[in-house]
C-alpha cells in the first residue's frame, strides 16, 4: 500500500492504493470519483471479469496522481459496487513510469520514478 492523492478538476483526493503487478491498470471506487467531481455514470460502461464475478467500469483519462512528491497522469476505471476508498494501482499507469522493487526476504517495498522529458 502506498500513500497517493489524486486531481481532477481542481478536486482532490489522498486516500492509499494498492500497488498489484497483476492488476492492468488502475481502478477507484465511485466514492472516490465523486469526491474529485469526476460524473463516472455519464461515461460508457465496459464490463469485466475477474475470479471473483463480473463487474462494471467506467473509463476516466487524464487524471492526476501525485506519489512522493512525483505527479504523473493516468487513465482510471471506476468500478461500481467495490468498497468505498478501495484503489489499485497497475501495470499500464504506474508501472510504466516506475521501477517497482519488492524484496519479501528483506521486507522491502520501493518506487524509483523514471525521468520523463
Amino acid at each position: 500500500m502506498v500513500p497517493v492523492t489524486f486531481f481532477h478538476g481542481g478536486n482532490e483526493f489522498a486516500t492509499f492504493a494498492l500497488v498489484d503487478s497483476g492488476a492492468a491498470g488502475a481502478i477507484i471506487s465511485t466514492i472516490i470519483a465523486e469526491a474529485l467531481g469526476i460524473d463516472w455514470q455519464q461515461t460508457p460502461v465496459s464490463v469485466g471479469f475477474t475470479l471473483s464475478g463480473q463487474f462494471r467500469s467506467h473509463k476516466i483519462e487524464h487524471v492526476k496522481a501525485e506519489i512522493d512528491g512525483n505527479v504523473f497522469s493516468l487513465t482510471i476505471h471506476v468500478v461500481e459496487g467495490i468498497s468505498p476508498y478501495h484503489c489499485i494501482l497497475g501495470q499500464a499507469d504506474l508501472f510504466q513510469k516506475a521501477t517497482i522493487t519488492f524484496e519479501g526476504f528483506r521486507n522491502e517495498f520501493d518506487i524509483a520514478f523514471r525521468r520523463m522529458n
